[in-house]
């Protein structure tokens, strides 16, 4: 009875960490282009994570790029006109700990 036990144990093990899901990351954007002063909404579509890390670069005057995100949903108005890369980074713990993946979308503002 113990031998079949421990067999099943063994058996089991690798059915246990198969269960672990992959951190996904994605972005949901309603288009590509925006009128400063317009607010645009930035939603993660992730997958199996906790904490999100968003970042943006643009023009080099433009004051998103040096401000972080860490909701699942952003909100921006833009003041400066130009072309922005927003990057997200999501972690499957909190306080941006664990596995992590990224991605990152173009657009613009005129």
């Amino acid at each position: 009875m113990r031998k079949l036990i421990t067999i099943i144990i063994i058996l089991s093990i690798p059915l246990f960490y198969s269960c672990k899901k992959e951190v996904t990351a994605c972005i949901d954007l309603d288009g590509y282009t925006y009128n400063v002063g317009t607010p645009v909404t930035f939603t993660s579509c992730s997958k199996n994570e906790l904490s999100y890390d968003w970042r943006m670069t643009g023009p080099a005057d433009a004051p998103e790029n040096s401000r972080g995100w860490s909701d699942r949903v952003i909100t921006n108005t833009f003041t400066v006109p130009g072309a922005y890369t927003i990057t997200l980074t999501t972690y499957s713990n909190f306080s941006w700990l664990g596995e992590s993946a990224s991605t990152s979308l173009d657009f613009t503002v005129n």
